[in-house]
């Protein structure tokens, strides 16, 4: 007879034992939810991943009734690392009258409040009931000032490519302060070819010499300034990654292909040994052929698409730094015609309507695609302007377009024309 013997770890017992012992004690499906978490607890005590500490981040925050605001969580395990466990905790709000949260620690506003300044407090609970917590007020009681201030750096002149956060401390009428805050807060600079600050005060430039922001915070009736001064000075390098891996070889992509590039900067080793991400402030471009399209806007920035067959470079700059990576586009493609919207001659939308318009070139059947919108890669004009205003959207994408939209209280007709690969393409508008 042979005899099977397997050796278990001790650990590994104590989980099954822990779990037996719970399941014959188990008599309905809420004990069986005990049941997983114990055993999920005792996985994560022999993982060395049971948290520790629970930060709840976004705190001190002020809202409306009917608004929301997202918080976070973050875990300092018994291995010593931080990981995000937004997810995996329990929520609470100590006055669901007040204000409720949702499973992942998004804030509603349920009544605007003044007991209190409107104070409640959110509570995140792990599954071994280790808790933090964080306050939140909700009111509609107006802000009386504001104090915009860098949050990171949080001193000295930030650094070009690199973005900084600008965040502000908000006091209200009745005494509320939400501090390091960007709620609610409408940042703006003037206009500026090389800086720019997204809803969220984040800050980025790519000037290459030293350039002087005046950024500007509003909030209800009160606002505040505050200036800015990004220096490229400490920007060692700048490289293109691709699956965020430093790029060695050639790339080969085949015509009608899309792929997403990033780019990330080292600072003087003095400064700092990081790697940043820059993908907000790093600028893309072809080297002179164009036999890629590249898309230097929008969430797909950074994205090119291989349009004629050959070798080419795409280059990646920023604050004076450059960085480049060898393109080789295959496929065999011989261009038949152009066609916006399928070959429309003339669209009528109404005033105040839009209407999306695709440029898609067709090719011959030997060749290795049928067809390929180059919308975003084309040269557009509106003839008659004044009756409407135009914009790519959807950048980066197989549904990339020209949006136009006629103005307010107007009727008349005007001609859209693309370029592209020296072949014009046009449609009339009709706005009715």
């Amino acid at each position: 007879m042979n005899i099977y013997k397997k050796t278990f770890k001790p650990a590994a017992i104590a989980t099954m034992l822990t779990a037996v012992s719970l399941l014959s004690a188990c008599g309905s499906d809420g004990d069986s939810a005990e049941l997983a978490k114990a055993v999920e607890l005792e996985k994560q005590r022999q993982n060395g991943t049971i948290i520790e500490v629970v930060t709840i981040n976004g705190g001190q925050t002020r809202i409306k009734k009917g608004e929301t605001h997202q918080l976070t969580a973050t875990g300092l395990d018994s291995n010593g690392d931080t990981r995000d466990i937004t997810s995996e905790i329990t929520w609470s709000s100590s006055d669901t009258s007040i204000a409720k949260v949702s499973s992942k620690g998004l804030v509603t506003g349920v009544a605007n409040s003044d007991v209190n300044q409107g104070i409640i407090t959110i509570t995140g609970t792990t599954i071994n009931d280790i808790t933090g917590d964080a306050e939140m007020s909700v009111s509609d009681i107006s802000a009386s000032s504001v104090a915009l201030k860098q949050s990171f750096p949080e001193s000295g002149n930030i650094f070009t490519c690199i973005d900084a956060n600008i965040t502000g401390d908000v006091t209200y009428a009745d005494g509320y302060v939400s501090l390091n805050t960007v709620y609610n807060i409408d940042f703006s600079i003037p206009a500026s070819d090389t800086a720019n600050i997204t809803d969220t005060g984040t800050l980025y430039t790519s000037r290459a010499s030293i350039e002087t922001i005046s950024v500007t915070g509003k909030i209800d009736t009160v606002s505040d300034e505050l200036t800015v001064i990004a220096d490229p000075s400490n920007l060692d390098d700048i490289d293109i990654l691709l699956n965020d891996e430093q790029i060695t070889n050639i790339i080969t992509i085949n015509t009608g292909q899309r792929v997403q590039f990033n780019s990330q900067a080292t600072l003087l080793p003095e400064v700092s040994t990081k790697e940043y991400g820059i993908d907000n402030s790093v600028n893309w471009q072809e080297r002179e052929l164009a036999l890629i399209g590249v898309t230097n806007l929008g969430e797909n920035k950074g994205t090119i698409v291989g349009l004629e067959n050959g070798v080419t470079i795409l280059q990646a700059n920023c604050g004076g730094k450059e960085a480049t990576a060898t393109i080789e586009v295959k496929g065999d493609n011989t261009l038949t015609e152009m066609k916006i919207n399928d070959g429309d001659d003339v669209i009528n939308i109404a005033q105040g309507g839009d209407v999306e318009l695709k440029l898609v070139a067709h090719y011959d059947e030997d060749s290795s695609i049928s067809s390929l919108n180059v919308s975003e890669f084309a040269n557009w004009s509106l003839k008659g302007s004044s009756l409407a205003t135009a914009e790519i959207i959807d950048h980066g994408t197989n549904q990339a377009s020209l949006k136009v939209t006629a103005a307010d209280d107007v009727t008349g007709e005007f001609i859209v024309s693309a370029i592209y690969d020296d072949i014009t393409t046009t449609v009339k508008i009709v706005i009715q």
